[in-house]
């Protein structure tokens, strides 16, 4: 049976005289956690926007569920089931805390924001208690009625988890989830990277520099160095080769 839910075929994609990507090709796995592994510069970012749409790509293709997704735009690959963490994490700073988790609701079409505003009274009531109910699962500490650019660095980032698991979305991507945060909330993350592949049977692409916390989350590690795959297999196996180990501490 193939349990493979995104595949990356061929995918290339340069910028003027430097091709970053250099014929990618991998599968994410329902229901398991990929990450994306090497040193700066090796394309890892790069990747995960081509498959988002966000980046054209020069050749190649992203298939979702056997569907080529590759030149489609950004908005309709989220619709079609694919959300992402970024790096910068990108909560809307103006908006509450509960409103930047009940406006994932848009990509399932439960229902529409406008401009902050939903269709009724009944609608907002509902996506809100909902919204407050995850926040308070994940654990964000702060006032959800606030702006959410008031939050610290490391509750905006739960409360980014907190969208895309509202969003019910089949593929997550999660660009470095653990930088820049307490340990705290490091742990507080993998509880939760877990639950999505888990209890929710997402498929995970993860991307991270700090080893350890893939070494606990991730079921296959691919490394990536010059655009391209230069080894890939279960985690425990390969960031364990020396070769790997000193790619990654860039020995």
């Amino acid at each position: 049976m193939n349990d493979t839910c995104l595949s990356i075929e061929g995918v290339r994609k340069r910028f003027g005289e430097v091709e970053v990507l250099a014929g990618i090709d991998a599968r994410l796995r329902r229901g398991r956690i990929t990450a994306f592994v090497g040193p700066n510069g090796a394309g890892k970012t790069t990747l995960f926007n081509a498959i988002t749409g966000e980046l054209p790509l020069d050749s190649g293709c992203v298939v979702l569920n056997g569907r080529g997704i590759s030149g489609l735009p950004a908005w309709n690959i989220a619709a079609m089931g694919v959300g992402k963490l970024f790096q910068d994490v990108r909560v809307f700073r103006n908006m509450s805390v509960i409103d930047n988790v009940a406006a994932a609701t848009v990509s399932k079409g439960g229902l529409e924001i406008v401009s902050g505003f939903l269709k009724t009274d009944a609608q907002v009531e509902k996506a809100r208690r909902s919204a407050r109910l995850l926040l308070e699962e994940v654990g964000v500490e702060g006032r959800l009625d606030g702006p959410a650019g008031e939050l610290s660095w490391g509750n905006q980032k739960l409360a980014a988890v907190a969208r895309l698991l509202a969003g019910d979305f089949q593929v997550v991507l999660l660009d470095e989830p653990a930088a820049g945060v307490s340990p705290t909330t490091v742990e507080s993350l993998k509880r939760l990277i877990r639950r999505m592949a888990l209890e929710k049977e997402m498929t995970v692409g993860l991307i991270e520099h700090n080893t350890n916390f893939v070494k606990d989350l991730a079921d296959w590690v691919v490394v990536l160095k010059e655009g391209r795959v230069c080894d890939e297999g279960p985690a425990e196996q390969v960031l364990h080769k020396p070769q790997n180990f000193e790619l990654l501490c860039g020995l």
